[in-house]
Protein backbone atom coordinates (compact mmCIF):
# COMPACT_ATOMS: atom_id res chain seq x y z
CA UNK A 1 0.00 0.00 0.00
CA UNK A 2 1.23 3.30 -0.73
CA UNK A 3 1.70 5.97 1.79
CA UNK A 4 -1.12 8.56 1.05
CA UNK A 5 0.57 11.92 -0.68
CA UNK A 6 -1.56 14.05 2.08
CA UNK A 7 0.72 12.10 4.92
CA UNK A 8 4.17 12.81 2.68
CA UNK A 9 3.13 15.87 2.54
CA UNK A 10 2.08 16.67 6.42
CA UNK A 11 5.14 14.47 7.49
CA UNK A 12 7.41 17.32 5.34
CA UNK A 13 5.78 20.26 7.07
CA UNK A 14 6.20 18.99 10.64
CA UNK A 15 9.45 17.37 10.67
CA UNK A 16 11.39 19.20 8.33
CA UNK A 17 13.33 22.84 9.42
CA UNK A 18 15.80 25.32 8.45
CA UNK A 19 19.33 24.33 8.26
CA UNK A 20 18.29 20.33 8.17
CA UNK A 21 20.55 17.55 6.42
CA UNK A 22 18.30 15.07 5.23
CA UNK A 23 17.86 11.42 3.80
CA UNK A 24 15.40 9.35 2.11
CA UNK A 25 15.04 5.46 1.91
CA UNK A 26 14.23 4.06 -1.80
CA UNK A 27 10.71 3.71 -2.29
CA UNK A 28 7.88 4.53 -4.63
CA UNK A 29 7.32 7.94 -2.44
CA UNK A 30 10.65 9.06 -2.02
CA UNK A 31 9.63 11.47 -5.40
CA UNK A 32 6.79 12.27 -3.71
CA UNK A 33 9.04 13.76 -0.64
CA UNK A 34 11.38 15.38 -2.92
CA UNK A 35 8.48 17.16 -4.63
CA UNK A 36 7.29 18.38 -1.21
CA UNK A 37 10.71 19.33 0.15
CA UNK A 38 11.21 21.32 -3.07
CA UNK A 39 8.36 22.97 -1.92
CA UNK A 40 9.02 23.90 1.00
CA UNK A 41 12.36 24.93 0.32
CA UNK A 42 11.27 27.63 -2.12
CA UNK A 43 8.32 28.90 0.25
CA UNK A 44 9.90 29.45 3.57
CA UNK A 45 13.56 30.05 1.48
CA UNK A 46 15.27 27.16 3.75
CA UNK A 47 18.56 25.87 3.83
CA UNK A 48 18.12 22.59 3.70
CA UNK A 49 20.83 19.66 2.05
CA UNK A 50 20.26 15.96 1.39
CA UNK A 51 22.06 12.63 1.06
CA UNK A 52 21.19 11.05 -1.87
CA UNK A 53 20.75 7.42 -1.23
CA UNK A 54 20.86 5.92 -4.82
CA UNK A 55 21.86 8.02 -8.67
CA UNK A 56 18.15 8.27 -9.08
CA UNK A 57 17.64 10.10 -6.00
CA UNK A 58 20.17 12.47 -6.82
CA UNK A 59 18.98 13.13 -10.56
CA UNK A 60 15.56 13.77 -9.02
CA UNK A 61 17.22 15.69 -6.04
CA UNK A 62 19.12 17.73 -9.02
CA UNK A 63 16.09 18.42 -10.96
CA UNK A 64 14.45 20.43 -8.19
CA UNK A 65 17.37 22.28 -7.56
CA UNK A 66 17.72 20.64 -3.88
CA UNK A 67 21.43 20.66 -2.51
CA UNK A 68 23.24 17.59 -1.57
CA UNK A 69 26.02 16.24 0.58
CA UNK A 70 27.92 13.08 1.25
CA UNK A 71 27.46 11.66 4.80
CA UNK A 72 31.62 12.48 4.68
CA UNK A 73 31.08 15.83 5.11
CA UNK A 74 27.75 16.29 7.24
CA UNK A 75 26.13 13.99 10.08
CA UNK A 76 22.51 13.74 9.01
CA UNK A 77 19.51 15.51 11.05
CA UNK A 78 16.49 13.73 9.69
CA UNK A 79 16.48 10.54 7.93
CA UNK A 80 13.18 8.52 6.34
CA UNK A 81 13.48 4.69 5.67
CA UNK A 82 10.48 2.30 4.50
CA UNK A 83 10.56 -0.90 6.06
CA UNK A 84 9.12 -4.29 5.50
CA UNK A 85 8.64 -5.33 9.14
CA UNK A 86 8.57 -3.25 12.35
CA UNK A 87 8.47 -4.88 15.91
CA UNK A 88 6.92 -3.11 19.00
CA UNK A 89 10.35 -2.28 20.56
CA UNK A 90 10.80 0.17 16.72
CA UNK A 91 13.13 -2.72 15.26
CA UNK A 92 12.83 -3.70 11.33
CA UNK A 93 13.80 -5.58 8.52
CA UNK A 94 14.39 -3.85 5.43
CA UNK A 95 14.58 -6.51 2.48
CA UNK A 96 14.33 -3.58 -0.66
CA UNK A 97 17.56 -1.87 -0.64
CA UNK A 98 20.06 -0.61 -2.95
CA UNK A 99 22.92 -1.18 -0.21
CA UNK A 100 21.97 -2.69 3.09
CA UNK A 101 26.06 -0.64 4.29
CA UNK A 102 24.70 2.39 2.76
CA UNK A 103 21.30 2.43 4.57
CA UNK A 104 23.04 1.17 7.93
CA UNK A 105 25.68 3.94 7.44
CA UNK A 106 23.05 6.53 7.22
CA UNK A 107 20.64 5.34 9.84
CA UNK A 108 23.43 5.76 12.28
CA UNK A 109 24.30 8.66 11.27
CA UNK A 110 20.45 10.14 12.06
CA UNK A 111 19.46 12.33 14.66
CA UNK A 112 16.44 11.12 14.20
CA UNK A 113 15.29 8.28 12.23
CA UNK A 114 11.70 7.88 10.86
CA UNK A 115 10.53 4.52 10.02
CA UNK A 116 7.51 3.94 7.55
CA UNK A 117 5.87 0.64 7.61
CA UNK A 118 2.08 -0.71 6.86
CA UNK A 119 -0.16 -1.30 9.96
CA UNK A 120 -0.11 -5.06 8.91
CA UNK A 121 3.44 -5.00 9.56
CA UNK A 122 3.97 -3.68 12.44
CA UNK A 123 3.92 -4.89 15.93
CA UNK A 124 5.00 -8.89 15.50
CA UNK A 125 7.98 -10.40 16.33
CA UNK A 126 10.24 -10.12 13.38
CA UNK A 127 11.13 -13.31 11.11
CA UNK A 128 10.98 -14.44 7.22
CA UNK A 129 13.33 -13.05 4.91
CA UNK A 130 16.27 -11.12 6.11
CA UNK A 131 18.87 -10.11 3.75
CA UNK A 132 22.85 -9.96 4.26
CA UNK A 133 24.79 -7.59 2.02
CA UNK A 134 27.89 -9.82 1.25
CA UNK A 135 31.81 -9.91 -0.57
CA UNK A 136 31.72 -11.18 -4.30
CA UNK A 137 34.50 -13.03 -3.02
CA UNK A 138 34.20 -16.51 -1.78
CA UNK A 139 30.54 -15.62 -1.78
CA UNK A 140 29.32 -19.12 -2.03
CA UNK A 141 31.34 -19.63 1.25
CA UNK A 142 29.84 -17.51 2.85
CA UNK A 143 26.15 -18.59 1.55
CA UNK A 144 27.14 -22.29 2.98
CA UNK A 145 27.69 -20.26 6.56
CA UNK A 146 24.78 -18.76 6.46
CA UNK A 147 22.80 -21.81 6.43
CA UNK A 148 23.28 -22.33 9.87
CA UNK A 149 20.43 -18.90 10.27
CA UNK A 150 18.17 -20.62 8.05
CA UNK A 151 17.75 -21.66 4.05
CA UNK A 152 19.75 -18.85 2.07
CA UNK A 153 19.63 -17.83 -1.28
CA UNK A 154 21.61 -15.64 -3.58
CA UNK A 155 19.64 -12.55 -4.61
CA UNK A 156 19.15 -12.14 -8.43
CA UNK A 157 17.51 -10.04 -11.15
CA UNK A 158 17.10 -10.91 -14.28
CA UNK A 159 19.20 -14.32 -14.22
CA UNK A 160 22.00 -12.75 -12.56
CA UNK A 161 23.24 -12.04 -9.19
CA UNK A 162 21.82 -8.66 -8.27
CA UNK A 163 24.67 -6.27 -6.61
CA UNK A 164 24.08 -3.64 -4.61
CA UNK A 165 25.21 0.41 -5.17
CA UNK A 166 28.12 -0.57 -3.52
CA UNK A 167 29.37 -3.07 -5.06
CA UNK A 168 28.34 -6.58 -3.40
CA UNK A 169 25.54 -9.19 -3.36
CA UNK A 170 22.95 -10.02 -1.77
CA UNK A 171 21.84 -13.54 -0.16
CA UNK A 172 18.80 -13.72 1.81
CA UNK A 173 17.82 -16.10 4.74
CA UNK A 174 14.30 -17.68 5.42
CA UNK A 175 14.93 -17.36 9.66
CA UNK A 176 11.75 -18.71 11.08
CA UNK A 177 11.47 -17.61 14.17
CA UNK A 178 14.53 -14.98 16.01
CA UNK A 179 14.82 -15.77 19.31
CA UNK A 180 17.79 -12.85 20.17
CA UNK A 181 17.78 -9.99 17.40
CA UNK A 182 21.11 -9.40 18.70
CA UNK A 183 22.52 -12.88 18.69
CA UNK A 184 21.73 -13.42 15.20
CA UNK A 185 23.41 -9.96 14.07
CA UNK A 186 26.39 -11.11 16.06
CA UNK A 187 26.19 -14.14 14.39
CA UNK A 188 25.90 -13.05 11.13
CA UNK A 189 28.65 -10.31 11.46
CA UNK A 190 31.24 -13.23 13.48
CA UNK A 191 31.12 -14.89 9.34
CA UNK A 192 33.93 -13.59 6.84
CA UNK A 193 32.44 -11.81 4.00
CA UNK A 194 29.03 -10.91 5.90
CA UNK A 195 29.31 -7.00 5.49
CA UNK A 196 25.95 -5.96 6.58
CA UNK A 197 22.41 -6.64 7.43
CA UNK A 198 18.75 -5.49 6.46
CA UNK A 199 18.38 -6.30 10.33
CA UNK A 200 17.93 -2.71 12.09
CA UNK A 201 18.19 -2.93 15.96
CA UNK A 202 17.41 0.27 17.74
CA UNK A 203 18.06 2.62 15.29
CA UNK A 204 14.56 4.20 15.00
CA UNK A 205 13.15 6.97 16.80
CA UNK A 206 9.78 7.00 15.15
CA UNK A 207 7.36 4.90 13.66
CA UNK A 208 4.96 5.70 10.62
CA UNK A 209 2.14 2.88 10.48
CA UNK A 210 -0.51 3.44 7.21
CA UNK A 211 -3.07 1.79 6.63
CA UNK A 212 -6.65 1.29 8.08
CA UNK A 213 -5.26 4.27 10.25
CA UNK A 214 -2.41 6.16 10.01
CA UNK A 215 -0.08 7.18 12.98
CA UNK A 216 2.76 8.55 14.34
CA UNK A 217 4.36 6.53 17.10
CA UNK A 218 7.50 8.19 19.18
CA UNK A 219 10.49 6.50 21.50
CA UNK A 220 10.78 9.78 23.15
CA UNK A 221 7.26 8.84 24.92
CA UNK A 222 8.31 4.98 24.85
CA UNK A 223 6.92 3.41 28.28
CA UNK A 224 9.49 0.92 29.62
CA UNK A 225 6.66 -0.45 32.18
CA UNK A 226 4.46 -1.47 28.90
CA UNK A 227 7.02 -1.72 26.58
CA UNK A 228 4.49 0.07 24.25
CA UNK A 229 5.32 3.16 22.26
CA UNK A 230 3.01 5.99 23.07
CA UNK A 231 1.24 8.61 19.76
CA UNK A 232 2.49 11.63 19.47
CA UNK A 233 0.42 14.60 20.42
CA UNK A 234 -0.11 15.21 16.66
CA UNK A 235 -1.57 13.03 14.43
CA UNK A 236 -1.18 12.89 10.75
CA UNK A 237 -3.89 12.18 9.12
CA UNK A 238 -5.23 12.42 5.52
Amino acid sequence: MVLHKDAIEAMVSRYVSNNMIISFGTSKESEHFVKKLALKIEEENLNVKVVATNTKIAGILSDFGIKTVSVNDKEIDLAIEFADAVDSEFNFIERESGSFVRDKMIAQSAADLIVITEEKNYGKKLSGSIPFEVCIFGWKRTMMQLEKLGEAKLREKKGKPFKTETGHYVIDVKVDEIYSLEDLEFQAKDIPGVLETGLFIGYADRVLIHGNKLEMLSRLDYSKQNRIPKEEEIKITH
